[in-house]
């Protein structure tokens, strides 16, 4: 109907004018006439009487006119009155705040309507994919993907639970957080999804190298940064052959993780012992190529962890890398610290070794105090190249 009423709208005002030109040309004309004042003056039997009446129509003309003006703003009160009396769906907002949602608003809408900052560079019409958000409750009550939106989130790899908030029209209550930052750009835009943070099961490995100060010590810088960087090729080439990946480089050592893309988290544990198996062979074949340029043999302390973690892409824009904060980082890098006071290659937490399936016949379960948990961390030690119990 929107064609209609614009119609009406401009149509009305128009003629209204053109009526009252007329009939002011028409006054015109006939004032030519010196009798024509005179003779209309007769005409109308204009009295006190007749004057009171006539000003009681201007005041209820008047009256009329300035509610007209004035109804479409206090309808558009009682309106929002009346949905809030019936308790209107409600929009929870990853920054904490609570708003409500009027009938046949989208999410983008709402937000604005509220004075939350969000992302949109091409003004609601699902071309930039900069309003992404991941809707973590009420998902269900919404409609599937259609249309413009699916096409978009098609483009960019849009993962479950990822919707276009200039599209998606809730009628039930629903929590959203957004993907990308409010002054996010057009360039923004085409960063593909799956990388958002959120909470899931993942499996950490961390890696370090043993003596690398005393390395230092006996090499030239650039004779050090040769070792390292073979022997950091070498680990990268045991991530890729077990489905791994380098997370993050810390001086001597890298953060792993495993499960990433996995729809079955537990596959990750067994692909990173498998990996930790094939880290520490690449080891003793490194040492063997650098039997004459090494006083001692390389060697290597491995974590492996198993549990929650928040997984995404992080960092600073334009800089980020996929990577997990959390508790179960902080536990895997304790673990890691730990083969040195037990002297073993590999510690193992509990949780890792019975999602990954690690036969543990004959390996005594040790517990370990962890910074910031309540709880100790129970795990296995073991050693290499038979994968033994320590």
């Amino acid at each position: 109907m929107r064609v209609w009423f614009f119609g009406f709208a401009l149509l009305l005002p128009a003629l209204a004018l053109a009526g009252y030109v007329t009939a002011g040309n028409q006054v015109l004309r006939e004032a030519k006439n010196p009798d024509f004042v005179s003779s209309a003056l007769e005409d109308s039997n204009l009295t006190d009487e007749t004057m009171a009446g006539i000003r009681r129509i201007e005041r209820t003309g008047w009256s009329i006119y300035l509610g007209l003006v004035l109804l479409p703003f206090a309808a558009r009160g009682i309106r929002g009155w009346y949905h809030r009396r019936r308790r209107p769906p409600m929009l929870a907002h990853a920054g904490g705040r609570s708003v409500p949602i009027l009938p046949g608003a989208t999410v983008l809408e709402t937000l604005r309507e509220n004075g939350i900052a969000h992302a949109s560079v091409c003004g609601g019409r699902a071309r930039c994919t900069t309003c992404r958000i991941l809707v973590t409750k009420g998902l269900d009550r919404l409609p599937a993907a259609s249309g413009l939106e699916a096409i978009a989130l098609e483009r960019i790899g849009g993962t479950p639970g990822m919707r276009l908030a200039c599209q998606i029209r809730p009628t039930a209550d629903i929590a959203v957080m957004p993907l990308l930052a409010a002054d996010a750009g057009a360039i923004d835009g085409s960063v593909r999804g799956g990388l958002e943070g959120r909470e899931r099961p993942i499996t950490v490995v961390f890696v370090d190298m043993r003596g690398s100060t005393t390395l230092g010590e006996a090499k030239l810088p650039y004779d050090v940064l040769f070792i390292l960087n073979q022997f950091f090729h070498e680990m990268t080439k045991a991530l890729v052959a077990t489905n791994g990946h380098y997370s993050q480089f810390t001086g001597d050592g890298l953060m792993a993780l495993y499960g990433l893309y996995e729809d079955d988290p537990t596959r990750g544990a067994a692909d990173a012992l498998r990996g930790a198996r094939e880290m520490l062979a690449a080891v003793d074949q490194l040492n063997y190529r650098l039997r004459n340029d090494l006083k001692e043999p390389l060697r290597i302390g491995i974590g492996i962890h198993y549990g929650e973690a928040i997984v995404g892409a992080m960092g600073p824009p334009r800089s980020q890398i996929i990577t997990a904060i959390g508790d179960t980082i902080n536990t895997c890098a304790r673990l890691e610290s730990l083969t040195k006071e037990f002297n073993c290659v590999m510690i193992v937490s509990r949780p890792a070794a019975e999602a990954g399936g690690l036969d543990i016949t004959g390996c005594d379960l040790r517990q370990a105090p962890v910074k910031g948990r309540m709880e100790p961390v129970e795990f296995y030690t073991l050693h290499w190249p038979s994968g033994t119990p320590a």
